[in-house]
């Protein structure tokens, strides 16, 4: 290696140790908005500073304090943890999500004196982490950077935001509680002090391209029993995915799991394009293993959409506009841990706008007991059932695939067969069909029953297939839909009740 390699090499180690070295720990130790020991000088200094900063609470008095801003703080540059628990008083969540809701204690809060100020708010090359603190009475409390293209990395753990400190009632925030749309993001995470409290705002998560939420209840009270809705001073939704690619929301693990309930119109909005222009193809999505429209227990109802009779049916579990690309995206999935619960909301469970481009593909989720209009629980174009055409000619979301037509069933011991055809020409939807079969519950779907193949050459002709009924079905009636080889889904078909088919009652 030559002389001037090894210098340069020593030159740049010699840069990250001063880096290293000047990180420094700025610590708030009063309420008022501005001077020394303030959290407004704690960023001014952090931002002055190089390496990784900290910024620590130990403010004086007993708990909580609140730290009242009369205009925005100064955007935040470099890498910063913002750190609610070191305050005393303070305490993380030791709850899972199977263990209810949060039993965090928060000791610092942070509001304004106008509505239309954020909190904090990332620079393009930004690398912040907030935790252990309360927001409320903000625009967006923690706004990622708005610009194009951006190296900024979000981390947001053990917060409650868009509530009072405790949680248990609305503090609202204008704006989003986190609005990430061009910031890559982490929200929660399957630690149980990294769960946050979303709720109260125009809109609990906005998201772009990058990014992932775990183990939250967004638009719920800290117990998550009771709602504080996320959208209604805007009409948004709990979470509104506004990009294609590398996207979680809940997971596999039940600690991953979302509660995602309470929020108007939408528990969540999947809109591409919405603040991040972002034109990437659909991949790496995954929405898994979430409660829409449930308490914490997944046992009572806690709906999503607009409560009053006048917008009955408008809103619901989860909407899609997709907005000019072919691909359907997916929701929920048919490995163990995979499917969302999607159930009581005051719309359809999910809903595809009625747009050409906006296409849904409902993998395996249990969805049943929503109201959309006339008690659709899927709605691929936001008018109600859509009835079966032939050949399935008609276009629009989902091509508006038709739902197999069940022609006979029955059932010996735990083993039903069933004979069905699905009226779809060749020409009209992309082959082979996926047809999936539940068990069927309030005109909805259960458990799953099984799954069958249509190819090409089989299509519209009937076709039987024998499942083993599983011990856990809620019973022997079904439903069963059609989602061809793009991701392209049907409605459900009508139940099907076994016993009763032979007409005696």
């Amino acid at each position: 290696m030559s002389p001037i390699v090894i210098l340069r090499a020593f030159a740049a180690l010699s840069a990250c140790a001063a880096a290293v070295a000047q990180a420094a720990t700025f610590t708030v130790t009063t309420t008022a908005d501005s001077g020394s020991g303030s959290l407004r000088d704690a960023v001014t200094g952090a931002n002055a500073a190089a390496g990784a900063d900290t910024i620590a609470f130990a403010i004086p008095g007993n708990a909580p304090h609140t730290i009242t801003l009369a205009s925005a703080l100064p955007a935040i540059g470099g890498t910063l943890v913002v750190d609610g628990y070191t305050q005393a008083g303070s305490a993380m969540n030791t709850r899972t999500p199977d263990d209810g809701g949060l039993d965090a204690v928060l000791a610092v809060e942070i509001t304004a004196t106008g509505a239309s100020v954020n909190g904090f708010v990332l620079q393009r090359d930004a690398v912040l982490t907030v935790q252990g603190i309360a927001m409320r009475g903000l625009q967006n409390a923690i706004l990622g950077n708005t610009g194009n293209a951006d190296a900024s990395h979000l981390s947001v753990y053990g917060n409650f935001i868009g509530t009072t400190i405790d949680g248990a009632a609305a503090g609202t925030n204008g704006g989003c509680a986190v609005r990430a749309s061009r910031t890559k993001a982490i929200i929660g995470g399957v630690l149980p002090w990294q769960r946050n409290v979303l709720s109260g705002s125009a809109c609990g998560v906005l998201l772009g391209d990058e990014g992932s939420v775990q183990g939250n209840l967004i638009g719920t009270d800290a117990s998550g029993t009771l709602a504080i809705p996320n959208g209604q001073q805007g009409n948004w939704a709990g979470i509104i995915i506004g990009g294609r690619r590398n996207v979680r929301i809940g997971g596999t693990d039940p600690a991953a799991r979302n509660l995602i309930s309470g929020n108007q119109p939408w528990g969540i909005a999947i809109w591409p394009n919405f603040g991040t222009g972002s034109q990437a193809p659909i991949e790496n999505v995954e929405v898994f293993g979430n409660y829409i429209g449930t308490d914490w227990s997944g046992t009572q109802p806690l709906p999503n959409g607009f409560p009053s009779v006048a917008s009955a049916g408008f809103g619901g579990g989860i909407q899609v506009q997709l907005g000019g690309n072919a691909v359907a995206f997916p929701i929920g999935g048919f490995a163990a841990g995979e499917a969302n619960l999607i159930v009581w909301n005051r719309g359809a469970g999910i809903v595809a706008a009625n747009q050409t481009s906006a296409h849904v593909d409902n993998r395996g989720n249990v969805i049943h007991y929503n109201r959309g209009l006339n008690h659709v629980n899927i709605d691929v174009a936001g008018d109600g059932r859509t009835a079966n055409d032939a050949n399935d000619a008609d276009t629009g979301p989902n091509n508006r695939q038709n739902f197999p037509e069940i022609v006979t069933a029955s059932l010996a011991g735990d083993q039903l067969t069933i004979t069905y055809r699905v009226d779809t020409a060749a020409a009209n939807a992309a082959y082979p069909l996926r047809i999936d079969f539940h068990d069927s519950f309030r005109g909805g779907s259960g458990d799953p029953i099984g799954q069958d193949s249509i190819a090409l050459a089989d299509a519209q002709t009937e076709r039987t297939v024998t499942f083993t009924v599983p011990p856990g079905a809620r019973g022997i009636p079904f439903v069963a839909t059609a989602t061809d080889a793009n991701g392209y889904g049907s409605e459900f078909s009508p139940a099907y009740d076994v016993l009763f088919a032979d007409g005696f009652d």
